[in-house]
């Protein structure tokens, strides 16, 4: 389940995320270049909404991604101290806690 060279759903979420963004991009442009009768203005305001709604969505899922570290984290606090590991496992789990704190 876990990737061992980073963070899965992390990359999963960046990846769904920026085609999800493309492809609404690209909708956007062929239905104002499939009307060539309609105004620049009708345009412009096609690709508005389109990239407004992307935004609404990546701020929604970066929020939740933020909330999901700082809980962790706070979990991490926590068990760290209580955790009977060998120092290098404790290292690695101290050293991922800052990454992501550093990270929100």
């Amino acid at each position: 389940m876990s990737d061992p060279g980073g963070f899965p759903l992390l990359s999963t979420l960046v990846t769904g995320g920026l085609g999800a963004t493309l492809g609404s991009v690209l909708t956007a442009v062929l239905q104002v270049a499939s009307k060539h009768g309609e105004s620049r203005a009708n345009a412009a305001d096609l690709v508005t909404k389109a990239a407004s709604s992307i935004m609404d969505r990546l701020d929604r899922e970066n929020k939740a991604l933020r909330q999901a570290v700082l809980l962790l984290t706070d979990v991490l606090d926590e068990a760290l101290p209580q955790l009977q590991a060998p120092e290098e496992m404790l290292a690695k789990l101290k050293a991922a806690k800052l990454a992501a704190q550093m990270a929100v």
